[in-house]
């Protein structure tokens, strides 16, 4: 099993896949210079298609361009767009050193208790203060195996893409096609066999 030091949900392709459609269709493309600052196993680059990324991750076991910690200082040149899966715990962190880094904008996947207003800490008004441009909701997907019970369950609420923009003041809500629920149905065997292989041999 991977180290808990470091979390590890790796982004199933359809995901991506809808968030560069859906971007493109609402006039918004992602293009340019991406970058990735939490690449794990490089999902979302392999489903992107878009051959101008610069790579990220922590964990110096996954191949990256780089190996810093995306919640502190980023030590390279400006992005027109990042686009990753962060750590929950750090989402914030990372989503604010994104904005100051990328010219165009940022795209985050993230648990739907982003949302959530809290009575204290950061989150009790960062998202009002930073409203997203767009907000795309995935349905619920089981990344990983329970580690109590080996079996493939879903997390306790869905996920969605969340997008900030620099310079685009119209704000959209977009929901998951049936052809995304459909690709994703088609394509879980997959992941669920890649995951097994990279959760047994990265200990």
């Amino acid at each position: 099993m991977m180290s808990n030091q470091f979390e590890y949900f790796a982004t199933p392709a359809a995901f991506t896949t809808w968030l560069f459609a859906e971007m493109a269709h609402q006039g918004m493309p992602i293009v340019g210079r991406l970058f990735e600052p939490c690449v794990g196993d490089g999902a979302i680059v392999r489903a992107a298609a878009h051959n101008e990324w610069v790579t990220n991750d922590l964990d110096p076991r996954w191949p990256a361009d780089h190996h810093f910690d995306a919640a502190g200082p980023w030590p390279l040149d400006t992005v027109d767009w990042t686009v990753t899966n962060p750590p929950f715990t750090l989402a914030l962190k990372i989503i604010d050193r994104a904005l100051v880094y990328s010219r165009v904008g940022v795209a985050m996947h993230l648990r739907a208790s982003i949302h959530e207003v809290l009575k204290t800490g950061v989150r009790r008004r960062w998202m009002g203060d930073h409203l997203p441009t767009g907000i795309l909701w995935l349905p619920r997907f089981a990344y990983q195996r329970s580690p109590t019970t080996g079996k493939w369950t879903t997390d306790s609420m869905c996920a969605c893409w969340v997008v900030f923009l620099k310079d685009h003041p119209r704000q959209f809500i977009s929901y998951a096609p049936e052809s995304l629920i459909d690709a994703l149905d088609v394509q879980t065997a997959t992941y669920r066999r890649s995951i097994d292989a990279i959760m047994a041999g990265r200990g």
